[in-house]
């Protein structure tokens, strides 16, 4: 009885891989007939792929992809053996890479520039999504409060024993009381004290 045969294929439309069967492949090998369906996970940051594979997908030679490496373009995970592994992230990296240098012209210089204002402008988008859910949480907090003059506080009260001053900065007190700091002179007055 023929096994049918198991291909890597991408899935249409997602950013996935699978293996599948395909009709009329009469391959008689017993060793595909360990094979399962193989489930692409769908973080973008695994290490999935060697280099060779990683080339081939970014259609770019391995050398050059050391060579990217090399300038801190990009840098791939490692196994515990030190084979340079690649992830979807990556290869869409090297994708753009490859766009900036033989559509526009750009040079490695150039490249790095747009990849780090590239990576600062994704942090920007990072913390205005955390400054949005914020305000978020904020409002809905503001829309629970208490309406009919019951207090409501969204600051906890400060510890015993430490004065809250006008500056909203806190001090320990001492045994003696709270001192506070003796405002200095102008600086005319100073030289008259001295």
């Amino acid at each position: 009885m023929a096994s049918e045969q198991h291909y890597l294929e991408p899935h249409p439309g997602q950013h996935g891989w699978s293996w599948s069967t395909r009709p009329g492949s009469g391959a008689d090998d017993p060793a595909e007939d360990h094979l399962q369906p193989y489930e692409v996970p769908e973080d973008e940051d695994t290490p999935l792929y060697v280099i060779s594979v990683a080339a081939e997908l970014s259609g770019l030679h391995p050398q050059t992809l050391r060579a990217y490496e090399r300038e801190g373009l990009l840098t791939p995970a490692r196994t515990e053996g030190g084979t340079r592994r690649y992830s979807r992230r990556d290869v869409e990296r090297l994708r753009f890479i490859r766009t900036l240098t033989q559509d526009e012209g750009l040079n490695l210089a150039g490249v790095r520039v747009v990849l780090d204002l590239g990576e600062k402008l994704e942090g920007a988008r990072r913390r205005i999504g955390e400054l949005e859910a914020m305000v978020r949480a904020l409002a809905e907090r503001i829309e629970e409060r208490p309406r009919s003059g019951e207090r409501y506080e969204i600051v906890k009260a400060p510890a015993s024993g430490v004065e809250v001053h006008p500056h909203r900065r806190r001090t320990a007190q001492r045994s003696g009381g709270p001192q506070r700091a003796r405002p200095i002179p102008p600086p005319e007055m100073r030289h008259a004290e001295a």
